[in-house]
């Protein structure tokens, strides 16, 4: 049971192959011109497939509570509403199953349930998010069919002050509209080569209220998560590491968490839902690099579980209560060598994913098995004055054990190429393209649950070709950039219900626009993005119902300021987000309504009580000002038997944080 070649596949190959053998020999007479790092909103370097960074400045300041807010300046990114245990991200509207999503390099394969969130953390933890949407790198990991979102943990020396060796960060807040408490504690100390770092987070509360004045029944905040790191580097610039991060999310939640209310079967039933994660891994790596010795490597353990106890006694097996959890083992090596004007980086990688579900009504349990065995190379160089070129290929080879006892072994090669030019000093042009071998998904474990799901003998990896290309403009604070990009997936796979049999689906493509604008001066900033995102499956737009695939998006608008008044030393800005109402025959004939529009403004303020003491913060928010009643994009929108889950309306949050 192997897979076909694809057109383009081998012209694709052979580009990336011949500018990855280019770059590493060196050119005949040719000297080495190292360009100067390409700033990212006047914050830090970026990677030439990078197409957006949070870090931990924009972090620490806006302390999000969830992945909505932790996204909610990038309408290329979008996520879905509810409460956490509902949330999901997507990339230019693909489904983040379909993306490499890491954490510290650990990836997160966390396909549960489709009513259900897939990463359930707290965004204080982190310390950046890098988006590759669409072209992403060799070495980012297997399975990036649209793109791959890493996302960095805090270190012990992230959080101490200047001149410590030892410390604690205390922040508290609480939600007017929610009522919920929020607790984070943290201490850390580096001296003598020794890091440790512990931090918890508790938050709690109440269902809260939307923008017509009605609750949201089963979106309570009722999360508890952990972080703890120790690392040694010994005069050698040798350094070892031990993580473990833990997040829980236990609640009553609907037994559809993205769902409103449904007019038929189980739909107004809640039921008490635990949905954990929990991350550990062993790292080495050296702070003091050599031309030819640069190396890094992780062995990690990832468990994303979902617990639904039977609460209501049900006794239908497709009422969504049923064990789930998905482990993946993993071990990543590689090491960057110096090459001619620039930077090779080579290595291997191994996944083992395990898919289990304890059905409460059915006699027996199921199961399913992926392994994946990788080897990359990813170049970055500078090989001419003004250019910069990033390309790399991956060789992958899955193995896969369905539920239904049959074994698929596939193999694939993942060419990817990026360039960026300086027409001007000024103005640069850049453009990327990948072609990437996906293997076959995991199992969504929930409808393991209800189905006896057989797999087709014939099935298909799923591969995909991605596009981006654009302008981008930077001088004295003015910042501006403008892409076009392209995903096509190919194979992908589809449940058939009626004949409970997974096979390949039609083909999905995301394509569209990206802009966005900013000016920085004196202690003021603007800044506005824009997005435009037509997803389309077979041959009709995205539907919210089109689980694990893509979402419709349409227009987005966010926009923004802030100013800082030194003297009084107060920060004061706000935002907004606008997005278009969709219409379209397809929701039609999917028994959905029109999707409206919405505009929704957030405002804030930042206050350092003591001149002399900087590291005391007091911070106001007052978010959904107006009140609106809205679904956000990327949620279930209203189907003819379905209300939505709508968003929460007006509330103010007061937080405090205390560095000492």
């Amino acid at each position: 049971m192997t897979s076909r070649p694809h057109r383009l596949f081998g012209k694709a190959a052979l580009l990336a192959s011949s500018i990855l053998a280019g770059t590493i020999l060196p050119a005949h007479g040719q000297q080495a011109i190292q360009l100067a790092p390409v700033d990212v909103e006047g914050k830090a370097p970026r990677e030439v497939e990078t197409t957006s960074i949070i870090d931990q400045e924009q972090i620490d300041q806006e302390q999000p509570k969830d992945m909505r807010q932790l996204f909610r300046h990038d309408p290329a990114v979008t996520v879905s509403g509810g409460s956490a245990a509902a949330q999901k991200f997507f990339v230019h509207g693909v489904e983040q199953s379909n993306l490499n999503v890491s954490i510290d390099g650990i990836t997160q394969r966390s396909n549960i349930w489709h009513h259900n969130g897939s990463t359930t953390l707290d965004p204080l933890f982190l310390k950046a998010v890098q988006v590759e949407a669409g072209v992403a790198p060799a070495d980012a990991g297997p399975g990036a069919l649209g793109g791959a979102v890493k996302m960095e943990t805090k270190d012990a020396k992230d959080m101490l002050l200047p001149g410590q060796t030892a410390g604690g960060t205390i922040i508290a807040s609480y939600n007017t509209n929610s009522q919920s408490f929020r607790t984070t504690g943290s201490g850390y100390a580096a001296q003598d080569g020794y890091e440790v770092l512990g931090v918890l987070t508790r938050k709690m509360g109440e269902n809260y209220i939307n923008g017509d004045g009605n609750g949201e029944p089963g979106t309570k905040d009722h999360l508890q998560s952990g972080l703890a790191k120790l690392a040694y580097e010994n005069a050698g610039g040798h350094r070892f590491g031990v993580s473990g991060e833990y997040a829980e999310d236990n609640a009553v939640r609907r037994m559809r968490p993205n769902l409103g209310e449904v007019s038929q079967g189980t739909g107004r039933l809640y039921n008490t839902t635990r949905a954990t994660r929990l991350s550990t891994s062993i790292t080495y790596e050296t702070t003091a690099p050599t031309d030819t010795f640069d190396p890094k490597v992780n062995l990690f353990y990832n468990r994303v579980s979902l617990q639904r106890p039977n609460d209501t006694n049900q006794t239908a097996v497709a009422s969504g209560v049923f064990n789930s959890n998905i482990e993946t083992m993993g071990l990543k090596a590689q090491n960057t060598f110096a090459i001619p004007t620039g930077k090779l980086t080579a290595g291997f990688d191994f996944e083992n994913s395990d898919a289990f579900v304890h059905r409460y009504l059915k006699r027996t349990n199921a199961d399913e098995q992926a392994r994946n065995y990788g080897l990359f190379a990813q170049a970055r160089i500078s090989p001419w004055t003004d250019w910069k070129l990033s390309t790399g290929l991956r060789a992958d080879y899955q193995t896969y054990h369905s539920v239904d006892e049959k074994d698929f072994n596939n193999f694939g090669l993942s060419p990817n190429a990026s360039a960026e030019y300086a027409i001007t000093p000024t103005l640069s042009a850049f453009g990327g393209y990948s072609y990437v071998f996906g293997g076959l998904s995991l199992p969504e474990t929930g409808l393991l649950h209800a189905y006896e799901m057989t797999t087709s003998d014939d099935v298909e990896a799923t591969r995909s070709h991605n596009f981006r290309t654009g302008l981008r403009y930077d001088d004295s604070g003015l910042k501006l950039e403008g892409a076009l990009f392209r995903t096509q997936m190919y194979d992908t796979l589809f449940y058939n219900y009626t004949n409970s049999i997974r096979i390949n689906g039609a083909s999905l493509r995301s394509q569209g626009i990206d802009l966005a604008g900013s000016y920085d001066w004196g202690g003021g900033k603007l800044w506005g993005k824009y997005n435009f995102t037509q997803a389309r499956y077979a041959s009709r737009m995205a539907l919210p119902s089109d689980y694990n695939l893509a979402t419709p998006v349409g227009h987005v608008l966010n926009m923004g300021a802030e100013y800082t008044l030194e003297p009084i030393r107060v920060t004061v800005g706000g935002a907004a987000e606008m997005a278009k109402g969709i219409h379209d025959e397809a929701l039609t004939r999917g028994n959905f309504q029109p999707m409206k529009g919405y505009a929704v403004l957030d405002l804030f303020s930042q206050w350092q009580p003591l001149e002399s003491y900087e590291h005391w913060t007091l911070r106001l928010e007052a978010n959904n000002v107006l009140d609106k009643k809205y679904v956000a994009r990327g949620s279930y929108t209203t189907a003819n038997n379905i209300t939505p889950v709508y968003e929460e309306g007006r509330s103010f949050l007061l937080s405090t944080t205390l560095k000492f």
